[in-house]
């Protein structure tokens, strides 16, 4: 059974996650679909939704998916970093239409498009720190590109969601709409906007502002550094502790070895 739904309106593409029973949790299953639809477009602008009135945009990572043999969970590999880095190469703009909560890797997802427009009940939380997971530097440098340092620095030391309408996310949330209609015209009319100016134009300036922010390359030993404070991460009883945490619906108790 399909997890997403995907409608070609004219120029604009609408990619909309369906699986409201997991809460939209990017299984390498989901990350795999909206990867293809994303990456078959042939459109003007694409946007990324959930069904109308959800109180959860996605959960973010499948924890079910999360390895537990000592791989890295957060690997080059991961189809839910295919995903992200397939928003970003996408040659025409992505908007996140959020309704609903935006957790963990599904916050990452929304901050890698374009443009975000959500309804002001939305919310914003990076999670990593509540299962023990140890994020990565391209993720990091994700979110350093969406929020100040020090906003960057408060959602995941402390894992906090951030309601849309928040101050500490202004300049992220491109548009904010007040209930669920207006949600779907402020997207809408946004989509419609970008979809009658120039493709070109805004491919190869979307293409330029990715090259003038992506991260610059770690030297060496920073990356060996922040490598081995990765691998102690994930291979430790708190990324286990984490796991179990969340899937027996309780806090975890983490020990810091």
């Amino acid at each position: 059974m399909p997890l997403t739904e995907v409608l070609d309106d004219g120029p604009i593409r609408v990619v909309t996650m369906s699986h409201a029973e997991r809460r939209n949790a990017l299984s390498h299953a989901l990350a795999d679909e909206m990867t293809a639809a994303i990456e078959g477009a042939a459109c003007r602008v694409l946007v990324l939704r959930a069904q109308p009135g959800v109180s959860t945009w996605s959960a973010g990572h499948d924890v079910n998916d999360l390895p537990t043999d000592g791989q890295d969970p957060l690997a080059w590999t991961s189809p839910v970093e295919h995903l992200v880095r397939a928003v970003r190469a996408a040659p025409f703009p992505v908007i996140a239409a959020v309704e609903g909560g935006a957790w963990g890797a599904a916050c990452n997802l929304a901050f890698a498009c374009d443009l975000i427009v959500a309804t002001r009940s939305a919310t914003f939380a990076i999670t990593p720190a509540r299962l023990g997971v140890p994020y990565h530097a391209d993720g990091v440098a994700q979110f350093l590109g969406a929020v100040p340092l020090n906003v960057a620095k408060e959602m995941f030391f402390t894992a906090q969601p951030l309601p849309a309408d928040s101050p500490h996310l202004a300049g992220t949330v491109n548009r904010l709409a007040d209930d669920s209609a207006s949600f779907d015209a402020a997207w809408r009319t946004l989509a419609e906007r970008i979809a009658a100016l120039a493709p070109l134009s805004i491919r190869a300036i979307k293409a330029e502002m990715n090259a003038l922010t992506d991260a610059r390359p770690l030297e060496s030993g920073t990356f060996e550094r922040l490598t081995s404070l990765r691998r102690a991460a994930w291979m430790s009883q708190d990324y286990a502790e984490g796991l179990a945490a969340f899937r027996e619906r309780r806090d975890p108790l983490f020990a810091g070895e």
